[in-house]
């Protein structure tokens, strides 16, 4: 199985740590952000890793190179910063099968990766979101659920109106026909492509879009406290 790594962004929010080097390369237990989670996929059953690249994309090249362990990693440049869908669209002509897709800003255990990969069901659903709880979800995309499906996705509600605590993680699998609905993703307000519109409609289309709770340690890197607080975590702690 392939995956999709989104690790082009600037980490504008994290400065001045990101001012030389990419988000994802930011030192979490002494290596590499992308480090831990290339070895986490590659734990998980993944053979070889799409990564998209933008932000001082040649520290990122230089220090993995073709090869990481048992992944063959191949790089796509997101030339400018247009969203996390123009990123996975750089891809789709190498996309072979179903594939896992994670930005590159969150990690966690392996056993979450192993799930999206090891799904043994005959009847799998077209996409799958990984989701954590979370006492304050206004401040993520909520998740609209009904059972295991997902039936939209609310972006930073209000306190008080999110419809659940469940909030989208960014990881996910999806099937290789989730193009149909990346190709058409508008400009957002923000003047990017966002990975959320294809999600909607892919719901939208009446595809089966479920999700999964991530189980044990999520890191997700927004601001400088984040790093900080990752590196303060016991080993125990830290995802395995």
């Amino acid at each position: 199985m392939q995956a999709v790594v989104i690790a082009a962004g600037r980490g504008v929010r994290l400065r001045p740590l990101t001012e030389k080097i990419p988000k994802c390369m930011l030192n979490l237990k002494g290596k590499p952000m992308l480090e831990h989670i290339l070895e986490k996929l590659e734990r998980a059953g993944i053979s070889e890793v799409l990564m998209v690249v933008g932000y001082k994309r040649e520290i990122i090249e230089d220090h993995f190179g073709p090869e990481f362990g048992r992944l063959r990693l191949n790089y796509f440049v997101q030339k400018e910063a247009k969203g996390t869908a123009h990123a996975l669209s750089l891809t789709e002509s190498h996309v072979e099968g179903r594939f896992l897709l994670t930005n590159s800003d969150v990690l966690t255990e392996t056993l979450n990766y192993r799930l999206l990969v090891q799904d043994e069901d005959a009847l799998k659903p077209d996409a799958v979101l990984m989701a954590r709880e979370v006492h304050d979800p206004w401040r993520f995309g909520v998740l609209k659920v009904e059972g295991q499906d997902i039936v939209d996705i609310v972006e930073k509600p209000l306190p008080g109106e999110e419809p659940s605590h469940l909030v989208n993680a960014g990881i996910y699998a999806f099937e290789p026909d989730f193009f149909q609905h990346v190709r058409k993703t508008p400009l957002s307000v923000r003047g990017e492509y966002e990975l959320i519109d294809p999600i909607r409609m892919c719901i939208a289309a009446k595809k089966k879009v479920e999700y999964r709770v991530i189980e044990g340690t999520c890191i997700d890197i927004e601001h400088t406290h984040d790093v900080e607080a990752a590196n303060e975590m016991d080993e125990e702690e830290f995802p395995h």
